[in-house]
């Protein structure tokens, strides 16, 4: 099984770097609306990923200082992710933007990830009480696709922890590819 490395690294990291925004929306039950669950994600974070060895890469560290605040009219929470040493894979810093907002039509939080190399990608969060899940699919360099999915703990407000898993037996078995945790700085 072949993925591509560079979108492998692209996706756990920022999947996971996306984490830290989500310790708000865990609360998602206390608030009155989703524009309150979305204002408790402003802030600054800082994030660190431990990538595992395994089939689909090699064993790293990776840190991200990410800021989040609201775009003008409200709607959209605007973050943007910045590695703070270059990707192993492409040589180069990472710098790309989430928007993360709420979806009056389908009754749902969305993640919609640009990034200079390609997008617009969205995917949708499954939340159970303070577990927040995000399916998505990996291309494989062999051809076909991989399931993978971001599985974001919360803990308290200030802080994440979370995983980024991989299964090319439709969800029979699944790898954990690195873990995260994120602080919020005051």
């Amino acid at each position: 099984m072949c993925v591509s490395k560079t979108f492998l690294g692209r996706a756990g990291a920022l999947g996971a770097a996306f984490l830290f925004a989500l310790p708000a929306a865990a609360t998602a039950q206390d608030s009155s609306s989703p524009r309150d669950q979305l204002a408790l994600w402003a802030g600054h974070w800082k994030i660190r990923i431990e990538t595992k060895e395994t089939q689909f890469g090699h064993a790293g560290t990776q840190d991200y200082d990410a800021k989040c605040s609201f775009l003008p009219h409200g709607a959209f929470m605007a973050c943007e992710y910045l590695s703070l040493q270059p990707d192993p894979d492409t040589g180069h810093i990472i710098n790309d933007v989430a928007l993360v907002y709420y979806s009056d039509a389908d009754k749902t939080f969305k993640y919609t990830n640009l990034a200079p190399e390609g997008g617009p990608r969205e995917d949708v969060f499954h939340v159970d009480g303070n577990v927040w899940t995000r399916q998505f699919e990996i291309p494989r360099r062999s051809g076909g696709v991989a399931d993978a999915r971001d599985i974001y703990t919360f803990v308290p407000p200030d802080k994440h922890l979370a995983r980024l898993e991989i299964s090319i037996d439709k969800g029979a078995h699944w790898t954990l590819v690195n873990e995260a945790v994120g602080t919020k700085e005051r």
